[in-house]
């Protein structure tokens, strides 16, 4: 689950900036990682150790108070209580839900269950919902040998995403900012299903970039759905990618050189291992 991790800190330095190129550099010295990052920690965290999602968010939001969370969730952080409900409908949840697409081997019955239990503690509105069950939904299609028309017709009969609509062009001419997931979530799925590679992917992403997007997000939602497009979800097929590859080392740096941004790291490492090695959750 490094890729999301990835897209987040690639992203992070272009998110409402109207920076718009396909060459621009993917990692610079000021590339850091976002509350996308820290809510994927905390669903591997809940996943690997059978956590309640409240539970583990909570920990990990308080974890890393600094990262300048969304409205909602900053709501939950200050309420700090496990049983509290927000209402948002921006696109963490959807962002943070990638790991449960990921248990491909699970039925999709509960892979949605998951999604949508992950995503209520902090966004338990219908498109804050849906955006979680978009993306898990996704990747666990892909992983589960489904085609990208089936995979987008789905997404238009369950949650009204209009899949159809969008080409590169029209992302660029007519996308919106902000961090609706109704309007981030079916984007990112499309940029992560098309392009010619995994980082032609999330070039893409800087290049519609023209109006200032929500690129931490929308960039690690694209990542966590290129890796498994692209790649399989399977680390021998990313290894001969030296793009990725290259991409994935610098990322891992970054988090092992702070003793602050170390738990991901950590985190997510045995999110993977437990997956392979186990089955997860247990």
């Amino acid at each position: 689950m490094i890729c999301g991790v990835m897209g987040d800190y690639i992203g992070s330095i272009y998110e409402d900036q109207s920076i718009s190129s396909f060459n621009l550099p993917l990692i610079t010295a000021s590339s850091h990682i976002t509350d996308e990052s820290v809510g994927i920690g905390a669903i591997c965290d809940a996943l690997v150790h059978n956590l309640d999602y409240s539970e583990a968010l909570l920990k990990w939001f308080n974890r890393f108070p600094d990262v300048n969370y969304g409205f909602g969730t900053s709501e939950f952080i200050m309420e700090n209580n496990t049983d509290y409900i927000g209402n948002s409908e921006g696109n963490l949840a959807a962002s943070r839900a990638a790991p449960i697409g990921y248990l491909s081997k699970l039925p999709l019955s509960l892979i949605l269950e998951y999604a949508e239990a992950s995503a209520r503690p902090t966004h338990n509105s219908e498109n804050g919902i849906n955006g979680a069950k978009a993306i898990s939904y996704c990747i666990h299609s892909i992983l589960n040998g489904k085609g990208q028309q089936e995979i987008f017709n789905y997404l238009f009969c369950e949650f009204g995403y209009l899949m159809d609509f969008y080409t590169l062009e029209n992302i660029k001419n007519t996308n919106e900012t902000g961090s609706s997931a109704f309007n981030t979530v079916p984007m990112s799925i499309w940029l992560g299903m098309t392009g010619n590679s995994y980082e032609d992917t999330l070039r893409n992403v800087l290049y519609i970039n023209s109006d200032g997007l929500d690129t931490d997000s929308i960039l690690s939602m694209v990542s966590s759905v290129s890796y498994a497009y692209n790649f399989g979800g399977n680390r021998k097929n990313s290894d001969k990618d030296k793009g990725y590859k290259k991409l994935e080392f610098e990322t891992k740096k970054y988090l092992f050189q702070s003793r602050v941004n170390q738990p991901i790291l950590q985190v997510v490492q045995e999110f993977e291992l437990s997956k392979e090695i186990c089955g997860i959750p247990f």
